[in-house]
């Protein structure tokens, strides 16, 4: 049910024509709201690359590159959505994305492997692989030898169902990922220690992605997504090498169907250039790909807003004016006021304008209305 039908007599935006504020600042937790709205190019730069890996059995490292508030977080959301990884994927399998955010702990592997963990839904994983009839021995004597790990995961799918019965959410064995659960519980499984080194993790999540994309018949690929890599900066240098053979191990061991999207936000600290700095030869070798989320022009910004409004996510009804309830004066008074900006900042103000004339009742922002507001709104952005 729309949201919006459900709920219309609480929604102060109806004079606005609008369902709601489509400038929200805070994620939405209604997935049909997680929208784009303009910039082709740059979303068919990404579309392409996930494409790439949906058809082509290659591993690859993107580096997405932007100020802060340009979009690199929700394209990051955006393209983990499900119905729009099943429209790129078409006719194949679909993607199965994971996003995580830079490690900030003295243990950043062990974290990013947590942030995986915390994501898996081990017992639909155990269905997806059943149903699509995998050999968990044959695949695992084909992408790796150690024996460790072939009892963790046959212990993990089970394919003798005795864990299917015992554990039937996998709880108890994402808790031993975690290392909360006695290992001793899975000795008669052959489990004699549980997962404590880096080498662990990364082992771990590596041959997991090879099992869920073997021959592409769970998934057609993994996308991971780390947002705020320029955190990286922050780190001490062991900890940047850890992070370093983390990103270079995971691309080696996973070489068919990994695809992984590096979040950099530019700053005063850290530029594209300086990131160098902190990426070892072996890491940006591997870089096959910079996609700019630049700053948006007066074009490029008026699309975007005729795209987000006129979305039937947020849109009531059709309506001659593609910019309402803003008139085209208040738009280039905002554009002239912020100039270069972030699409952020254009965001957080015409958010702010909205949520003012929702409050106050008004059907339309216009120059009569909020010309001497344009200035207190902007003066704190």
């Amino acid at each position: 049910m729309d949201i919006y039908k459900k709920n219309k007599i609480m929604n102060k935006f109806d004079k606005l024509n609008l369902k709601g504020n489509p400038f929200r600042i805070t994620p939405s937790t209604n997935v049909t709201e997680i929208i784009w709205a303009g910039f082709p190019e740059l979303k068919k730069q990404i579309e392409t690359r996930i494409k790439y890996s949906i058809n082509i059995p290659n591993s690859s490292l993107v580096l997405n590159w932007g100020e802060y508030g340009s979009g690199k977080t929700h394209a990051l959301r955006y393209f983990s959505t499900q119905q729009v990884l099943k429209d790129i994927a078409a006719e194949n399998t679909i993607p199965y994305s994971i996003d995580l955010r830079f490690p900030k702990s003295k243990e950043p592997v062990k974290e990013l492997f947590t942030q995986i963990v915390d994501k898996l839904d081990v017992a639909r994983l155990r269905r997806d692989v059943e149903e699509k009839h995998l050999n968990i021995q044959d695949i695992l004597m084909s992408v790796t030898d150690n024996t460790f790990m072939h009892k963790v995961f046959y212990a993990m799918f089970d394919q003798t169902h005795n864990l299917f019965t015992t554990d039937p959410e996998g709880l108890e064995f994402k808790s031993f990922l975690y290392g909360t659960e006695d290992y001793k519980k899975y000795q008669a499984k052959g489990i004699i220690r549980k997962l404590s080194t880096d080498y662990d993790y990364i082992e771990f999540i590596s041959i997991l992605f090879s099992i869920l994309t073997y021959d592409k018949r769970v998934h057609s690929c993994i996308i991971l997504w780390i947002d705020e890599f320029e955190d990286i900066s922050l780190l001490n240098n062991a900890n940047i090498s850890n992070v370093n053979n983390f990103v270079r191990t995971l691309i080696d061991k996973c070489p068919n169907n990994l695809l992984m999207f590096l979040n950099l936000t530019l700053s005063a600290m850290i530029s594209v250039a300086d990131l160098g700095e902190f990426l070892h030869e072996a890491v940006k070798s591997r870089i096959i790909d910079r996609i700019e989320f630049p700053i948006p022009n007066t074009s490029e910004l008026k699309t975007y807003l005729k795209e987000l409004l006129n979305n039937p996510a947020y849109r009531i009804t059709t309506t001659d004016n593609l910019y309402a309830p803003f008139s085209l004066e208040v738009i280039d008074a905002v554009i002239q006021k912020l100039g270069n900006a972030s699409l952020r900042k254009y965001n957080e103000t015409f958010s702010r304008l909205i949520e003012i004339a929702a409050y106050e009742g008004y059907d339309e922002i216009n120059n009569a209305n909020f010309a001497s507001l344009i200035n207190e709104i902007i003066i704190w952005q």
